[in-house]
């Protein structure tokens, strides 16, 4: 993984040494994590961290993450449909509820907007340039100068879901020694609306609910189309 895990890679099981993370003369570190806000804040609030947080239809990540687990080595069975959409109307899977974790750092960019970047997966796929701009402001790298457009156009097509998932070592059913998941295993579809072609109407009305609750009446108007 070229974005070490904070809780797989640096804290985890599978420890990597902490001169991996030294090994550049930059102040900067750039760490993937899937921890909810509610775990760092006591952490990241006092330091000059800055983070950036992508939230997914509760529908499409759901479906998403149902096939997630069909090709993790790490459940002895594969969860039917109807369990997976039970666990995550109850919140019990990874790194606990999506509504509470989504929610977190919601609030928390609404409150720290110079230290939260909170898009939608949706927004991004639906102007991606503009938004790529904008992370960049956020993060003190903005494109200008000369070639300006031509280095955002080579950005956004070098990060696009399209580049990424053509790539042989994405396609490979081999594994990294920190998951035991086939690098395959994280790219799909990347489709918006995907969870239609898996979810029932009963399971969208359920879950629909759920959002309207969580989301809607804290001020999140999000995830239900």
């Amino acid at each position: 993984m070229l974005v070490p895990t904070l809780e797989v890679q640096l804290y985890g099981a599978q420890q990597q040494s902490p001169s991996t993370f030294a090994s550049t003369s930059s102040p900067a570190r750039i760490l993937a994590t899937h921890l909810p806000h509610q775990l760092l804040a006591d952490t990241v609030k006092p330091s000059d961290c800055r983070m950036v947080y992508v939230t997914r239809n509760p529908k499409d990540t759901l479906a998403s993450f149902w096939q997630f687990v069909l090709k993790s080595r790490s459940y002895e069975e594969p969860w039917p449909l109807e369990v997976a959409v039970e666990k995550f109307c109850s919140g019990v899977v990874p790194f606990g509820p999506y509504y509470d974790h989504v929610l977190g750092y919601w609030k928390e960019s609404l409150e720290r907007p110079e230290k939260v970047f909170f898009i939608t997966y949706e927004e991004l796929k639906d102007d991606t340039r503009t938004h790529v701009k904008r992370l960049a402001d956020f993060l003190g790298c903005p494109f200008n100068g000369d070639g300006e457009e031509e280095v955002l156009e080579e950005t956004v097509i070098g990060c696009s879901f399209e580049k990424l998932s053509n790539y042989e070592v994405n396609k490979s059913s081999e594994h990294s020694q920190w998951m035991k998941l086939p690098f395959s295993s994280f790219f799909r579809k990347g489709d918006v609306g995907d969870h239609r072609n898996y979810l029932s109407n009963e399971m969208v009305e359920r879950i629909d609910t759920i959002t309207a609750e969580k989301f809607h009446e804290s001020g999140f108007m999000y995830g239900i189309n």
